[in-house]
């Protein structure tokens, strides 16, 4: 069964659904509290913990409720704060029953004090005050709730006066602080919108239920859930197939379903050809960085066509010493129109291109990309593509058949600067498009925060507009088919946020697509494994910073190793 993302709307017709299906709201609530529960009984064990909920009055207190309760008969100590709810509630009186200590915020002096006290000795602080339905800015009291709980995680760390003359021990560099475990999601983050209020407190685990919400994967709302995890609530498979949703998140069943099948008597042309082509004087590792995210990927053969005056550079590089190379016309290491000719000889030996990385915005270059791709603008007549042509030829040679081809950086740049409608000329279905943010506000002429604020749907849109697979780059990367369909990454690490991880996602999915999957499948199974060598990487470096783009294709191979075993 998959894992969907979805509006306010949309979980609430499921949950609809659900229940008129037999599976209740009551079922509902239980199963998501035993999913909080679970979390935290897998991290943290009885003795020594106290953990404080903080419960609001609608169904996300309902859950916190839940959680305290199953708690506190594994042997947590357990206080639960209360808002806004009646403590002969039945959830109020499941939970004492079980042990836990209620105590009402019921805005007094001595009620703050109580609560304060609680948050500086909690071990886990479960944050289930609001839910989906935020909509408005939060007011009294759970801006003074909230307030409490920033003001406790951000003392600064109890640390011995010592004067370290090597790197104190990692574990002394962090704060005593509680964790925070919001319930479905963190209070004051809009489901919808993405919007964050600015009483938030930031989780460092969100545990949400069925799928996530749209604005969980939107900018700021995706920098204040943490890690992220998702609770089956029991919606009966047919219930959840039925139901409208935004798209589906990428699990690893489902990448792991993507990837391709490796014969035991395959050889290098069994898996595929990808040739990449990119690069200029001023950025000569970028097509480097995609070729080798080809390889790892698993292509048989990957060929690196640069202009000539960079192959001294790069082929000296111990990592592409498997790298094939194929020597392109320049202008002063700009790739120039007459490389058309050579790429001409070459192309019918391949299975996937990938280009633009490095290729620079010099005009010489962007007139070579218009005539790869078949681009004339349309006060010059129809589509044409080849050669460049002479004032003599009286026939226009036939388009240059191109495989499935990933378009990156440099190539895009082109496509927004091209006078026409490029998406008209080129074949449907044919290309993979892999645009920052920055590049998709170019492309669309929107303003990058318009991107941001609107990335599923924006590129879905675009997707079917173009008639091409999109895959607009960046926390939750999108993934958008002409068709309509949707899959979002469930990654978001700032050990990507560097420049060059993107072009090593160009180089995945192309080698991908080499090896024989379809455009929409090759650029999800790429995203997910992408995002996933960024965990993997970060987790050796232990660091969420100081990684290079060129340390990340090497993770990519053990990427596929954790969806094989």
């Amino acid at each position: 069964m998959g894992v969907y993302v979805y509006t306010v709307q949309q979980m609430r017709a499921l949950e609809k659904a659900a229940d008129q299906a037999g599976h209740s709201y009551d079922a509902m609530m239980e199963r998501a509290g035993e999913g909080v529960a679970q979390v935290i009984s897998d991290l943290w064990v009885p003795d020594d913990t106290r953990v404080v909920v903080l419960a609001g009055p609608g169904n996300n207190g309902g859950d916190g409720l839940v959680a305290a309760r199953l708690l506190a008969r594994q042997g947590y100590s357990v206080a639960a704060f209360f808002w806004k709810r009646a403590a002969d509630d039945r959830r109020c009186q499941e939970a004492r029953q079980a042990g836990v200590s209620l105590i009402p915020l019921n805005g007094s002096d001595e009620s703050w004090r109580t609560l304060e006290r609680a948050l500086r000795r909690a071990t886990v602080v479960v944050d289930a005050l609001l839910g989906t339905g935020v909509s408005r800015p939060l007011g009294e009291p759970l801006t003074t709730v909230l307030g409490h709980l920033r003001a406790v995680r951000e003392e600064p760390p109890d640390l011995e006066p010592v004067a370290w003359v090597q790197a104190p021990p990692h574990h002394a560099l962090r704060f005593k602080q509680p964790t925070l475990v919001a319930v479905d999601l963190p209070t004051g983050l809009n489901a919808d919108t993405g919007a964050v209020d600015p009483a938030t407190v930031p989780a460092d685990i969100t545990v949400t239920f069925a799928g996530p919400k749209v604005g969980m994967v939107l900018p700021p709302g995706s920098d204040v859930i943490g890690e992220l995890v998702v609770v089956d609530i029991g919606i009966p498979a047919d219930v959840m197939a039925a139901a409208e949703h935004s798209g589906e998140l990428i699990t690893p069943d489902v990448a792991a379903a993507l990837l391709p099948p490796r014969k035991r008597s395959g050889h290098k042309g069994t898996f595929g050809r990808v040739l990449v082509v990119g690069g200029s004087a001023n950025f000569v590792g970028a097509p480097a960085l995609a070729a080798e995210g080809a390889a790892r990927s698993g292509a048989g053969l990957v060929t690196l066509g640069v202009p000539t005056v960079l192959a001294a550079a790069l082929t000296a590089r111990p990592d592409l010493t498997s790298i094939t190379w194929l020597l392109l016309p320049h202008d002063l290491g700009a790739l120039r129109p007459e490389a058309i000719k050579v790429l001409a000889e070459a192309l019918p030996r391949y299975n996937a291109l990938v280009l633009g990385m490095g290729l620079g915005q010099e005009e010489v270059t962007q007139t070579f990309v218009y005539e790869l791709l078949g681009l004339r603008p349309a006060e010059k007549g129809r589509p044409s593509i080849g050669f460049v042509r002479s004032a003599e030829e009286e026939v226009e040679p036939e388009p240059l058949p191109l495989p499935p081809t990933v378009l990156d950086a440099d190539a895009l740049n082109a496509l927004a600067a091209f006078e026409g409608n490029w998406e008209r000329q080129l074949t449907p279905g044919n290309f993979v498009l892999t645009p920052h943010p920055g590049e998709m506000a170019r492309l669309t002429g929107l303003e990058v925060a318009e991107v941001q604020s609107q990335r599923i749907e924006l590129t879905r849109q675009k997707a079917q507009a173009w008639s091409q697979v999109v895959v607009l780059k960046g926390a939750f990367t999108v993934v958008a088919a002409p068709d309509g369909r949707v899959s979002v990454s469930p990654f978001a690490h700032p050990i990507l946020a560097t420049a060059g991880t993107g072009d090593v996602l160009a180089g995945v999915i192309g080698g991908l697509l080499a090896q024989g999957l379809a455009p929409f499948d090759a650029a999800r199974l790429g995203v997910y494994l992408h995002g996933l060598a960024g965990i993997l990487l970060a987790r050796q470096v232990e660091s969420d910073r100081g990684a290079l783009a060129s340390d990340l294709p090497p993770f990519v191979g053990e990427a596929i190793a954790a969806l094989t075993h």
